[in-house]
């Protein structure tokens, strides 16, 4: 995970999302292990990500059953080296909410990207605050340029096929 400026702790003693400017892409979330008290529950396959208001919602994660789970960003904290989960029982084997609000990062992959009615190219990442807000827009233009827009500019064309099925 890469960071714009350098993050302080929270009251608590951990790094709070609403107080870190911790920022990532996410493909980094997906190489981070997932953890409790250290132990590793699992790894993100996907994230999931609230279109309408620009905000990750939360990850798939692959758990060491080989079950796939639904982590809330709500139920998570975001640092560096980790995701840590507030509790084994955050992880939800299924959420018609998010299913319903999110749509999955992997999917959106290739879809076309506007700014002000005209295509720019297509998706290929997004950037995300430790609190899930998305900032930015990672897009591929036709000559296979990667370039960041302002996440509040674009607008992403979303396929049907884009959604989470439950």
């Amino acid at each position: 995970m890469s960071r714009d400026s350098q993050s302080g702790n929270g009251k608590d003693g951990r790094r709070g999302a609403a107080e870190s400017p911790l920022r990532s892409l996410g493909d980094e979330l997906l190489k981070l292990p997932v953890r409790l008290r250290g132990a590793e529950l699992g790894r993100p396959t996907d994230v999931l990500v609230d279109l309408e208001r620009l905000r990750v919602v939360g990850l798939q994660v692959r758990c060491g059953d080989r079950a796939q789970r639904f982590l809330p960003l709500a139920a998570a904290v975001l640092t560096s080296e980790e995701i840590t989960a507030s509790s084994s029982l955050a992880l939800l084997d299924e959420s018609a909410y998010y299913s319903e609000h999110g749509s999955s990062l992997q999917a959106l992959r290739g879809t076309a990207v506007d700014v002000a009615g005209r295509q720019i190219g297509t998706l290929d990442d997004i950037v995300l605050r430790a609190n899930g807000d998305v900032t930015r827009i990672v897009v591929k233009s036709k000559g296979g340029e990667l370039r960041r827009f302002p996440a509040a500019k674009v607008r992403i064309r979303q396929r049907k096929t884009a959604r989470r099925r439950p």
